[in-house]
């Protein structure tokens, strides 16, 4: 280190006479730039600046691991519910469960229509005495209440429910299997699953050994659900035999399920319009 600096002192030195002997040849240019002297870098500057540059490569690294493990749970996860493409190719499902639940009724019987490719489902829901619907379908929103009126969904209403629409299990799996552009993988500190859209979570999985789903979440949700065996086959894709809250209070049995049904614009409306 001592050597260099004498070398740069000496090279400095030159370089000042030579600007010096530049000046008194006639050189025209101000005397204040002529007599200013190359600086050295502080020192360590260069060292920062590599230790920087590690940390971003290591970071890229890490994330571009990080990434790859992620995809690998959802191959494997798309493996164990029936495999990609049968999971791409859905357009839609129509499930029926008879759900238990804390508060009366105790025991309904649920239809829910969901549309994979625009936002919209339809939920009918029956009971004793009870026959409700709901239907999200852009401007066509409505339900029926139990005082059988038919009235528009309240607008906080339809924004939770699209919400709800956007971080839907089945689709978002089938989301998964499709390549989606529009959403991202990663797997957090626990192990789960994880799916972003514009830069949020909308979903996480809990998978099993062989990669099947055992709990999900969605949002900042961080209690979630619970999903039994995906023993329930229609058309190639595997659907959980039952789901339930976490604490038991509400649970969901698969009683039946269609896949790609062409849905008609009249399964979603309003009774008494034109359609």
């Amino acid at each position: 280190l001592v050597e260099h600096q004498s070398l740069f002192q000496v090279s400095n030195r030159q370089y000042q006479r030579s600007k010096l002997s530049k000046i008194q040849r006639g050189n025209d240019m101000p005397l204040q730039f002529e007599l200013e002297t190359i600086r050295p870098r502080p020192p360590g500057l260069i060292a920062r600046v590599a230790f920087v540059f590690l940390l971003s490569l290591l970071g890229t690294v890490a994330n571009a691991a990080d990434l790859s493990a992620a995809n690998k749970a959802a191959e494997q996860m798309l493996e164990a519910l029936g495999g990609r493409q049968a999971w791409a190719e859905l357009r839609n499902t129509i499930n029926g469960s008879v759900q238990n639940r804390v508060s009366e009724p105790t025991v309904v019987y649920s239809v829910i229509t969901m549309d994979f490719q625009k936002p919209r489902f339809r939920i009918e829901t029956t009971a004793r005495d009870i026959h409700l619907i709901r239907v999200i379908d852009d401007d066509n929103n409505w339900r029926l209440r139990r005082s059988a009126n038919i009235e528009d969904v309240p607008q906080d209403r339809v924004e939770s429910e699209l919400r709800w629409y956007g971080a839907h299990l089945y689709r978002t799996i089938h989301r998964i299997a499709s390549r989606d552009p529009a959403i991202s993988l990663g797997l957090d500190d626990q192990g789960r699953l994880e799916v972003f859209a514009a830069s949020e979570r909308i979903l996480w999985f809990r998978l099993d050994a062989k990669g099947e789903p055992y709990a999900f979440g969605a949002y900042d949700d961080e209690v979630g659900s619970l999903s039994g065996p995906w023993d329930f086959q229609k058309d190639g894709i595997r659907h959980p035999i039952w789901v339930s809250s976490a604490d038991g209070t509400w649970r969901a049995a698969i009683k039946t399920l269609s896949v790609n049904v062409p849905l008609g614009d009249h399964m979603f409306a309003r009774p008494g319009s034109d359609d």
